[in-house]
């Protein structure tokens, strides 16, 4: 679910069904027809996301993370409402689409940052590159999108090492 959402921040939808395409592709169910409003819901809350890997420091995360949640996530209730057994909701039983992912996504990443650390969420390190990232790393401390970045990244500082050494790369 979080990297469905890094995924529409990174690739940001071109409309409803792409967002329900993706939503479904990652296993969520769609639970609601998708309305042209959701849209707009999922772009306003990618916003709020990239305010959230964009922040400054940890404190500054958390009260985006607490604005995030005031603005999305519904006190919790226990429901069986797909007949999959008794889970919990954040939202209410008939959000929308853009709803439920922005309900859903938030509390999933207030979860994930307070159980692993508030610096799990960031933006590649590679100078060319600006996609964001969840870390799901064991050590935690993930700094590129993907290993092409890495590896792109390992053969720049290669080179540069062995031009100021005066060396053939």
């Amino acid at each position: 679910m979080l990297d469905n959402t890094i995924d529409l921040l990174n690739r940001p939808p071109a409309d409803v069904e792409d967002i329900a395409a993706r939503w479904v592709a990652v296993g969520m169910p769609l639970e609601n027809e998708p309305r042209p409003s959701d849209l707009n819901i999922v772009r306003d809350y990618l916003t709020g996301w990239a305010r959230l890997i964009d922040a400054i420091d940890e404190p500054a995360r958390v009260v985006i993370l607490n604005e995030l949640l005031a603005r999305y996530a519904s006190p919790p209730t226990v429901t069986d409402h797909d007949g999959s057994g008794w889970h919990i909701h954040y939202r209410p039983a008939a959000a929308s689409l853009g709803e439920i992912l922005a309900a859903s996504t938030t509390v999933a990443i207030a979860q994930h940052l307070t159980a692993h650390g508030m610096h799990r969420l960031a933006r590649c390190a590679l100078p060319d590159c600006e996609r964001a990232y969840v870390d799901h790393s064991r050590p935690g401390r993930q700094r590129y999108c993907s290993h092409a970045c890495a590896n792109r990244d390992a053969v720049r500082r290669h080179r540069h090492a062995a031009k100021t050494a005066g060396r053939p790369a």
